[in-house]
């Protein structure tokens, strides 16, 4: 029996105990979109998903869980995400920024200017972790467009607008600076009209002065999103033209003067530079990894990864992926996507944070959700110490660059896969899960046709 008919009846079989279940967590299929690594502490690593942020102190091996409500967001919101090099954790969202300086604990709103913007996108300063610039981008009532950048010498939490707004009539959608001058600062967006043109901008004085550059077949369909800039040369720049049909992948080595389209590919949810920029990653859950010289271009398919995400540091080529079909929720790479150990799968997940204490934003907001979180996505809703390494001899690690994991050895919970009992209570998770385990191609369509409209508006989500 295919897998389509076996997710059918599996979730026919979960509804029929489900149905008088309401929905627990916001209701979205459980998945992580962006993986974020502490540039001065490689074990200090965030995870952000569909049901809240994810963080770990020790490398992976246990993960406590922030609830969105504490950081500020709810619902469909994919707020993009920074670690500073001071430990800070900094999230752009529709109505502002919300920022911890205490492991996640404590999150505050930032006031002023900035309160109430839409906060499109952020990044850090290489050479100067503790330094960030973020975009926020805001469509007032008389279809006005407010963009501005800013920037922060101490982690966050304060901040200055570098140089003037930008057009009325562009709309920002993703920002970076060149590792190599942060002086150099490029954002893309597009325009407000006639065409709806995307285009790139690029500074060379830290956001005092602009030059503008069409993007060769974006618009307002076909949003132009910044990938990376080479750590060495700051002309050398990466953008992902998300597309109706097909995702494409195009560089240009004169700072957007001119660009030429190196890869396409049905969909890319992850893009990813080496930290020595010799080397690029792109993929998605549909089109699997995909690894080239950044010399040639040349893509070489390595994997059949579900890629959600991707981020490449010292430590390795980080992915997110889908656990119940890859094996783990994130998975890190030493080899260039050949093989991935998992890093994060649900049984290494332990609930909300103990250090923070009741009058914290997430001591008093996520331990009430957490039971109901835990059951719905498939988690044990606690763990014990060495949990991590019977995940890893599970068969969580997929050995390929991915592809399918072993039937019920994803290590999620016990009693998970494809199971209607995939936690004690858990009906309305396990009959999402039911349906993911044995029918993943309905549910990756349907989310492919999610993250289209959310991307349309022009949020970046996968970086």
């Amino acid at each position: 029996m295919n897998r389509i008919a076996l997710g059918l009846g599996a979730a026919a079989a979960c509804l029929a105990l489900s149905a008088s279940t309401p929905a627990s967590a916001n209701g979205r299929y459980p998945a992580a979109g962006q993986i974020l690594v502490d540039p001065s502490d490689p074990d200090h690593i965030a995870l952000r998903a569909t049901y809240g942020l994810l963080v770990t102190r020790d490398g992976g091996e246990r993960w406590s869980w922030i609830c969105e409500g504490a950081i500020g967001y709810s619902g469909f919101e994919d707020p993009m995400m920074v670690i500073t090099g001071g430990g800070s954790i900094l999230a752009g969202l529709f109505d502002g920024l919300s920022a911890t300086h205490d492991g996640g604990c404590q999150w505050e709103m930032a006031e002023g200017e900035l309160a109430q913007r839409n906060i499109v996108d952020l990044s850090i300063d290489r050479a100067d972790p503790a330094s960030a610039i973020l975009l926020g981008s805001s469509v007032l009532a008389s279809d006005a467009i407010v963009t501005q950048v800013w920037e922060s010498k101490d982690d966050g939490r304060t901040w200055t607008q570098a140089g003037a707004d930008l057009p009325s009539t562009f709309l920002g959608v993703t920002l970076d600076s060149a590792p190599s001058d942060p002086r150099r600062i490029y954002v893309s967006g597009r325009w407000n009209g006639p065409t709806f043109q995307g285009i790139v901008k690029r500074s060379s004085d830290r956001g005092a002065t602009w030059e503008d550059f069409e993007v060769p077949g974006s618009d307002d369909r076909n949003l132009p999103y910044l990938g990376a800039v080479d750590p060495v040369d700051p002309d050398i720049v990466y953008v992902r033209r998300d597309g109706d049909g097909a995702d494409a992948l195009l560089v240009s080595n004169d700072g957007g003067a001119t660009w030429r389209e190196v890869f396409q590919a049905t969909s890319l949810l992850g893009l990813a530079l080496s930290p020595d920029g010799t080397m690029i990653a792109a993929g998605s859950d549909e089109d699997g990894l995909w690894i080239a010289p950044t010399a040639t271009l040349e893509f070489t398919r390595v994997g059949q990864l579900g890629v959600r995400c991707l981020t490449w540091t010292a430590q390795g080529l980080f992915a997110c992926a889908d656990e119940l079909v890859d094996g783990f929720t994130a998975g890190v790479s030493t080899d260039g996507g050949k093989t991935f150990s998992p890093l994060m799968t649900l049984d290494r997940l332990c609930g909300s944070p103990p250090a923070c204490g009741s009058e914290s934003s997430t001591g008093q907001t996520c331990p009430p959700l957490w039971p109901s979180t835990a059951s719905f996505i498939g988690a044990k809703g606690s763990c014990g110490a060495g949990s991590g390494s019977s995940a890893a001899s599970s068969g969580a690690g997929a050995s390929d660059g991915g592809g399918e994991a072993a039937a019920g050895g994803t290590g999620a919970s016990d009693g998970g896969g494809s199971s209607c009992g995939a936690s004690a209570g858990g009906r309305s998770g396990a009959l999402l899960l039911g349906m993911v385990a044995a029918g993943g191609a309905l549910l990756r369509a349907r989310r492919r046709r999610q993250i289209r409209l959310s991307r349309r508006g022009a949020r970046r989500t996968t970086w």
